[in-house]
């Protein structure tokens, strides 16, 4: 795949992709610009960031609803706890970013105008979500705290700086979601088998809760002591993880209209 720019030096970019493939020639116009994963409210994150996609992606796998509870005990930057917010008030995703199109002539500027206004319009305020993120690191809850208030979601998170051997859960029942760190290097790796041990140490016995834990570990299972109930492939970039779900639907939040 190839792509190329053509730019008048007056207006604005328009970016052409294209493919071959056999007999078989696609050509593609980028009207997204920046990748879709960056919404515009993280421009500095923590070391070993979720995608904001992915994050989006958990939190929906979750069913995560505007009346839960979302926990995330390494919340690094805060992607968990941001898009489970957004996806709890239902903001639209790119609602705080431009993209490449907007500035294309042929598109009416109303038209833009006119869509924003309307996902504003659907954004939900009066919900009763709650977001719970802690993490070891004190610079990642500072940084938690600065895209939370840029992304405008800051009013429905509780922020902490605490280790994992300390989570201490506000509520009875919530949902867990979460992206435990994972180490590349072999010292690294045994230090992050011995946290997912005492993360899973630690929370045997929240049954009633429902857990989605996402990691590169093969073993994961193995060390964090209990088998999934479901497990699902997805990609952090180019790394290929699992989704563990961790605890059953039904007994976890009570179900509202």
């Amino acid at each position: 795949q190839r792509q190329m720019c053509i730019r008048d030096r007056t207006g604005p970019v328009h970016q052409i992709q294209f493919s071959i493939l056999k007999d078989q020639v696609t050509i593609m116009l980028d009207t997204t610009g920046t990748g879709l994963h960056k919404r515009g409210y993280r421009p500095e994150s923590n070391a070993a960031p979720i995608r904001e996609t992915l994050a989006a992606a958990l939190c929906s796998l979750s069913r995560l609803r505007h009346y839960h509870t979302l926990y995330d005990p390494f919340c690094g930057s805060g992607t968990i706890l941001i898009e489970g917010a957004m996806l709890a008030a239902n903001v639209a995703p790119g609602i705080n970013r431009n993209f490449a199109c907007d500035r294309w002539g042929f598109v009416p500027e109303a038209a833009w105008k006119q869509e924003r206004a309307r996902a504003h319009a659907c954004i939900k305020t009066d919900i009763d979500f709650q977001a719970f993120g802690s993490d070891l690191d004190p610079h990642a809850i500072e940084l938690t705290a600065i895209n939370a208030k840029r992304a405008r979601m800051g009013q429905y998170l509780h922020l902490d700086t605490a280790d994992i051997a300390n989570f201490n859960p506000q509520t009875e029942r919530g949902t867990l979601v979460t992206n435990p760190p994972y180490g590349e290097r072999m010292l690294e790796q045994r230090s992050a088998q011995r946290l997912y041990s005492a993360f899973g140490r630690h929370l045997k016995y929240a049954d009633g809760w429902k857990k989605y834990i996402i990691s590169s570990e093969p073993e994961f299972k193995h060390y964090y002591g209990k088998q999934a109930v479901k497990k699902r492939k997805l990609y952090n970039g180019r790394l290929q993880c699992n989704v563990y779900m961790l605890s059953l639907i039904h007994i976890s939040e009570p179900t509202r209209p």
